[in-house]
């Protein structure tokens, strides 16, 4: 399996996953493994969806269709995607090794990215707040904006680095990065809803693969099916248990005690990743939200 660029990940890890614009070549098939695997990165630190589909292999296109892919990625909005825009313009890489087989190459890649987790960064931009993003005036977004530049004019625009190996193969359109989709790890989500507890619950997607280095984004929708306020503390279980700690829950907003009124419904994301030192004889896991019976229920 392909290890995709974990320290991207980790580098925006408070940003979840950031959006940014990603211009492509109209000689696209002209361009070496190193350029596709560079713009590759690019998309990826900016989760770009529709950048990331391109570059993508067709063999992994048959393993997923784009609508499932796409349902993984986050999205930003308003003025959090125009501060990220403005950071990812800094992003650089140089490639350190290739290997190239046939039609299946190797690409290392140095990359050099803004660090969307330093202090100044966060403090910055709100602590990546979006709706308090939002809220901020014209004046202000522009003292943002003005900022990230004169940092990085000044080189003072704290930056990560580290080394990232991306496969990629020779396709009819020229060379796209291979992601294994196949090949990954199987999960499974499903809801449990106890005897006596008045929810409808779905899990969106209900199954899906991962390869090392990926993440996934699922949403749990819950709906009240009373007249009466109901709180609960969802259980999460991962199985095999004996493998749950090679699946990183990144966020699950569902880890407290949720409240829903009667008749309401409300949505939650999970995000997860499959690191990307995962063993390599992993095959499946199954992921169930519990809500239990004795979930708490009043006028």
């Amino acid at each position: 399996m392909t290890r995709r660029p974990g320290m991207l990940l980790g580098a925006a890890a408070v940003v979840g996953v950031i959006v940014v614009a990603i211009l492509f070549d109209s000689n696209m098939r002209r361009q070496p493994p190193e350029q596709v695997a560079l713009e590759y990165g690019r998309a990826l630190y900016a989760s770009d969806a529709d950048a990331l589909w391109r570059l993508i292999s067709e063999e992994d296109h048959r393993a997923k269709d784009q609508e499932t892919f796409r349902r993984q990625q986050r999205d930003f909005r308003g003025f959090t995607r125009d501060a990220v825009r403005e950071l990812a313009r800094y992003i650089d890489a140089i490639p350190v090794k290739t290997s190239v087989t046939g039609d299946r190459a190797s690409v290392t890649l140095r990359f050099r990215l803004p660090d969307a987790n330093a202090p100044e960064i966060l403090a910055l931009a709100h602590d990546w707040n979006e709706d308090r993003l939002e809220a901020l005036a014209t004046t202000e977004r522009e003292r943002i904006l003005s900022r990230v530049v004169a940092l990085h004019r000044e080189r003072k625009l704290p930056i990560v680095e580290g080394d990232e190996t991306i496969d990629v193969v020779r396709d009819a359109g020229g060379w796209k990065v291979a992601l294994h989709w196949a090949d990954g790890v199987r999960l499974r989500f499903v809801a449990a809803i106890e005897p006596g507890v008045p929810l409808d619950v779905s899990v969106t997607p209900a199954q899906a693969s991962l390869s090392p280095g990926e993440r996934l984004r699922v949403t749990v929708r819950a709906a009240n099916r009373s007249d009466h306020t109901i709180t609960t503390r969802v259980g999460h279980r991962i199985q095999p248990e004996s493998q749950s700690k090679h699946l990183a829950l990144l966020l699950c907003p569902l880890f407290v005690p949720v409240t829903l009124a009667g008749g309401e419904t409300r949505e939650f994301s999970s995000e997860y990743l499959l690191p990307g030192d995962a063993p390599k004889d992993l095959q499946a896991f199954d992921v169930t939200y519990v809500f239990p019976a004795r979930t708490a229920t009043s006028k």
